[in-house]
């Protein structure tokens, strides 16, 4: 959400250049067996804004989410003069105003129904050492899912000392490092714990992910196929375990950060997740869409839009986002038989 105000940082890992095809060579992206009631979403950051809103404007079709340092339901409020000071302590959020503000946009039908955010899985998590995101936006974002759900759905860690990242077990940095690919071991695995909140008991984790990484074309689901003018990229990124090519399986939608898309760090994130190698047992696709800086419209660092530079309408169900994220998922469970 916030990484535009932390300096970049090199020196970290980089992806290896095998998995970066051209995007001339992009394929379609293709159906699979994926029931579409086990559509699930976890992200990071400009990502884990993108989460909530997936989850609360697409009710009907998101079932669970994850939330990584991420903050309430349209927080900043479309203010394209204001980053966000208030989403960031998480002081002076009007958490009654936003509550207030869902339950209007639903009952016009701008938003799916309140009513299917009940009894959704919920996973939240904030490092006590985070200094882009603090705890107090994520207590607001607790007390206002509280609003339509009950406390026993939502499992939220705010003990574990991380800096502002997404956590895997797989991440090489400390679980104090603040910098570019906002990517830290913690020695915990928060991917076994939301996927597990998600779908229940899992079989063992893999020791290094044995499916494919398949580099897809992202434009085919925006505007003239133009993904570029609502700041995302061309191609994006479907992890899929052997098993899924052609037997049944379950999907996440993975949403990196700022600063955290392929044009700036490759394929780390899409690699070093944590979420692949629980993905292979389980069969669970992973699908990984990616954003780009872009100076029009303004968004310099590659953030997912929380703040309104697409439009006025980026936190409903027509932000243009979010309805391409939601076509590259209605494609892939349009398999489902």
């Amino acid at each position: 959400m916030f990484l535009s105000i932390v300096a970049r940082v090199t020196g970290f890992l980089l992806a290896v250049s095998i998995f970066a095809a051209p995007v001339s060579a992009a394929p379609a992206l293709g159906a699979y067996n994926v029931n579409p009631s086990s559509v699930t979403v976890a992200g990071i950051s400009s990502g884990a804004d993108m989460a909530v809103q997936l989850m609360v404007a697409n009710s009907a079709s998101i079932h669970g989410a994850a939330v990584i340092a991420g903050a309430a339901y349209y927080c900043n409020q479309g203010n394209l003069t204001f980053w966000g000071d208030a989403c960031t302590t998480g002081v002076g959020v009007p958490v009654s105003s936003l509550v207030s503000y869902t339950k209007s946009e639903a009952s016009k039908g701008a938003i799916d129904p309140v009513a299917n955010i009940a009894n959704k899985p919920i996973y939240l998590f904030s490092g006590t050492l985070d200094t882009v995101v603090y705890q107090q936006t994520m207590n607001d974002l607790k007390q206002y899912l509280q609003s339509f759900t009950s406390s026993s759905n939502i499992t939220y860690n705010n003990s574990t000392p991380a800096e502002h990242s997404w956590v895997s077990p797989d991440a090489v940095n400390a679980c104090s490092w603040l910098g570019v690919p906002f990517l830290n071991n913690c020695g915990i695995d928060i991917e076994q714990t939301f996927l597990t909140k998600f779908y229940g008991s899992l079989y063992a984790r893999a020791g290094s992910p044995q499916g494919s990484y398949v580099q897809f074309n992202q434009n085919a689901f925006c505007a003239h196929s133009n993904c570029a003018a609502i700041g995302m990229d061309s191609t994006a990124w479907l992890y899929v375990p052997t098993s899924c090519a052609t037997g049944a399986c379950k999907l996440v939608v993975a949403l990196h950060g700022c600063e955290q898309n392929q044009q700036t760090i490759g394929t780390t994130l899409v690699q070093r997740s944590g979420i692949n190698e629980w993905a292979d047992g389980n069969g669970i696709l992973v699908l990984y869409p990616q954003t780009i800086a872009s100076s029009f419209p303004y968004n310099p660092e590659g953030c997912w839009d929380w703040w309104g530079y697409t439009g006025s309408n980026y936190a409903l169900k027509s932000a243009p986002q979010m309805t391409a994220i939601m076509g590259m998922v209605h494609q892939i469970t349009s398999g489902y038989h």
